[in-house]
């Protein structure tokens, strides 16, 4: 028996042998995990047996188990060899796609298809990423790496240039052909891709159209822009505003952006208008009632005959009620511009003198209301025409005059008879006289004294010096003086300077407001008359901020009188976004109209900053030659500048892009798979996941470092590299085998001396057998 005990003892140790020889073997296969061979002994016994008294009948092999402790880890060249570092196994299919494999032999390629594999042809599985890179590990595929972008060409639609165009370039008035270098100043191209990645030559050619003056302090650039052959258009485009706000104008000129209250955008059909054209600056005028022409028997020599009596005509200003006016004739009224300015000084005297009408409070529902003082009112006499004019005291659009009633003397000495000449209403809708003009302010300094308590008039600080209008006079509060608060001052001080009369004329001034402002506490000093001829100065003792006061100047506003844009002598509309001659259908209700630009201008300001545009230029449809389909673009020259150096492309770029080739290819320790292509496109192609399972030591060995789940491993785990339970992934890098050599060894000396010792244990039992069988002998 003990023959067959010892043979057990070979059987064993030959299986030691064995998978030591095949772990030794394996050293340099990557991903391989040494394995260890599990012996038990044999012991057998029936139950009436004394089991002390039994002995063992040998060894067993039970089992080859592999230890899955962490190998090192050795770098490559390849970007595609993957380690794990931790636990986890790479999921594999074979080529068919019906069986899973596991692996921690990371060392990939890719197959004629651009999958992922190893070297006997099973392909890599990963999960499916959206555009975060957050992994669906419900989806797994292949991982596939395309060495093309294919289907992602990007069509152009943008194109940036940064210039400098030189501000010394001469102007060019010849008509632009692109064939005679004469005709344009400086050229740029560069490469602009359809939807399918095809490139074309994209020109744009560059040439100066004006210089700037004093009119117009904007130097002036034309640009044309070809693609291959073909020039293409630039689209209408309106103006905007430094923040890139579409601007609109109004009929006086004035342009604002879309985002001010006070523009209510247009709709439908509208005018066009070209920024460009806002040259015809005007200065706002008066409503004006003119005379009829005096005959010869009336102004002749300078003089006027039958200037004795009285003359009376009603005047009516600013939609007042008409005012009778009375005047007894002068002999120095001969001189027809002295009757001028005396009937100019007894108008201004009557209207600057009426009172206010109080509201009724009986009639809750009317206002009545109503500023009837009129000011400012002027009477002129032009010599060459022999004609009287009367102008309101205000100026634009919404002031009126008119002259009614006049006697035989008024007709006659004057021409006031009625005719439409001497009545001139309001507009509301034509842009005709222009916008109001401004009065004369005069704002004092920080009054000193306390202006919360009751205000004290002294000795020291009664005396004002008043100028307005041209007529100045001292003004003196009665002193000594208490006002329980500054409004009373202002009050008493306010009517001072409205009783001042010019001793030489008799001319009142009126309409002079003075307020104090608590918040600053500053008073506050405003002409009744309006335009560049008021002005006012007021000073008085440093009590009232008055020391240190200068001459205060109204303001006659300028507007820009309206010109709608021609093209080839037609008037031009904007239906739609799109420029017609169609005028059908355009609102005369229209307040504020779209601004555009003129067509491929840029425009640069004495700096050499872009005036405009100050957005991307749009251009018209580019339909490219043979069919190959259409590109819309626009081009962003904001970044360009006109200084004197020399011409240079400071920046150029365009969104477009051709079909990408492989360029890089990255694998984060997360399993992100990033492809970066030759066309700028960064692309997540997936994410490798590890599968893991509950006890890797019952996987089923299937060669190439490879295994199959079973029964005793589990199902396969899968997650993300780096979560719980899975190690990171390394790129670039492989898993040596964990074999240690030496252990390996000594081993093999253990394997060879069991041997041995078992082989002697034969030898001795066949010589007792021997020796037994000699007995008869």
């Amino acid at each position: 028996m003990s023959f067959y005990t010892s043979l057990t003892g070979l059987n064993s140790a030959t299986a030691q042998l064995a998978v030591t020889s095949n772990n030794i073997a394996n050293v340099g296969t990557s991903g391989f995990k040494r394995s260890r061979a599990d012996f038990g002994d044999i012991f057998s016994t029936s139950p009436l047996q004394k089991s002390s008294s039994n002995i063992g009948q040998g060894v067993s092999l039970k089992q080859v188990s592999q230890e899955f402790s962490q190998g090192n880890i050795s770098t490559s060249g390849n970007s595609l060899d993957l380690a794990i570092t931790g636990d986890g196994f790479f999921p594999l299919k074979t080529a068919d796609g019906l069986q899973d494999i596991y692996t921690r032999n990371g060392s990939f390629t890719l197959n004629d298809q651009n999958n992922v594999v190893n070297s006997t042809g099973q392909r890599l599985m990963a999960a499916s990423v959206d555009s975060s890179g957050k992994a669906d590990l419900t989806d797994l595929n292949a991982l596939s790496i395309p060495p093309k972008t294919s289907g992602e060409a990007v069509e152009t639609t943008k194109i940036q240039l940064g210039l400098n165009l030189p501000a010394d370039s001469a102007v060019i008035t010849a008509d632009f052909d692109r064939s005679n270098a004469s005709t344009y100043n400086k050229s740029t191209a560069l490469t602009v891709y359809d939807s399918g990645g095809n490139g074309y030559l994209a020109t744009v050619y560059y040439a100066k159209t004006q210089n700037a003056t004093l009119d117009s302090p904007f130097s002036k650039w034309q640009t044309y822009f070809f693609v291959g052959d073909t020039q293409v258009k630039p689209a209408l485009q309106q103006a905007t505003d430094t923040v890139g706000g579409a601007l609109f104008v109004n009929k006086y000129g004035d342009v604002l952006p879309k985002s001010d209250s006070r523009v209510i955008p247009s709709s439908g059909t509208t005018e066009m208008y070209s920024l460009d054209q806002l040259t015809d600056t005007r200065q706002s005028s008066p409503a004006t009632a003119l005379g009829a022409i005096l005959p010869s028997n009336v102004y002749n020599n300078g003089a006027l005959t039958g200037a004795t009596g009285t003359l009376s005509f009603n005047i009516a200003v600013d939609t007042g009620t008409a005012r009778p006016i009375t005047y007894t004739l002068k002999a120095a009224d001969s001189d027809p511009e002295v009757l001028a300015r005396n009937i100019e000084v007894e108008i201004n005297n009557v209207l600057g003198a009426l009172a206010d009408t109080p509201d009724n409070s009986a009639t809750t529902t009317i206002n009545e209301y109503a500023k009837n003082a009129r000011f400012g009112i002027t009477v002129s006499f032009d010599p060459d025409t022999a004609r009287f004019s009367v102008a309101s005291g205000t100026t634009g659009d919404m002031s009126n005059i008119a002259i009614t009633g006049a006697d035989a003397k008024a007709s006659a000495l004057m021409g006031l008879a009625d005719s439409p000449n001497l009545i001139v209403t309001a507009s509301g809708t034509q842009a005709l006289r222009g916008k109001p003009s401004e009065p004369a302010v005069l704002t004092s300094e920080v009054l000193t004294i306390n202006t919360a308590k009751s205000i004290q008039v002294t000795s020291s600080n009664k005396d004002f010096f008043v100028s307005v209008d041209g007529m100045a006079s001292k003004v003196e509060l009665p002193f000594p003086t208490t006002f329980s608060n500054i409004d009373g001052f202002t009050k008493a001080l306010q009517d001072k300077i409205n009783s001042m009369i010019d001793p030489e004329s008799g001319r009142k001034v009126s309409g002079v407001t003075v307020a104090f402002d608590a918040k600053t506490k500053q008073l506050n000093f405003t002409t009744g008359t309006t335009g560049s001829n008021s002005t006012i100065l007021v000073s008085g003792a440093a009590d009232w901020g008055l020391a240190n006061t200068e001459m205060q100047f109204g303001a006659t506003t300028d507007w820009k009188k309206l010109s709608q844009f021609t093209e080839n002598g037609a008037l031009q509309f904007v239906k739609n976004g799109e420029q017609t001659e169609d005028g059908e259908g355009v609102s005369d209700k229209t307040e504020w109209w779209p601004i555009y630009l003129d067509r491929g201008e840029l425009s640069f300001d004495l700096t050499g900053k872009p005036v405009s545009p100050l957005t991307g230029m749009p251009f018209e449809t580019a339909f490219l030659q043979g069919g190959k389909g259409a590109l819309t673009m626009s081009i962003d020259f904001t970044k360009s500048t006109q200084y004197s150096s020399a011409f240079a492309v400071l920046s150029q770029s365009q969104d477009g892009a051709p079909e990408g080739e492989l360029m890089g290819l990255n694998i984060n320790p997360d399993g992100l798979v990033n492809a970066t292509y030759s066309n700028g496109s960064q692309v997540s192609l997936g994410k490798i996941v590890l599968a893991n399972f509950s006890s890797p030591s019952g996987l089923r060995q299937v060669g190439d470092a490879s295994y199959l789940s079973s029964a005793s491993s589990g199902m396969a785990k899968i997650g993300e590299a780096g979560s719980a339970g899975f190690g990171s992934i390394r790129a670039g890098a492989t898993e040596r085998a964990n074999v240690d050599l030496t252990q390996e060894l000594v081993d093999l000396i253990t394997a060879q001396r069991n041997f041995q010792a078992n082989a002697k244990a034969i030898e001795t039992s066949s010589t007792m057998t021997s020796a037994i069988i000699n007995i008869r002998s």
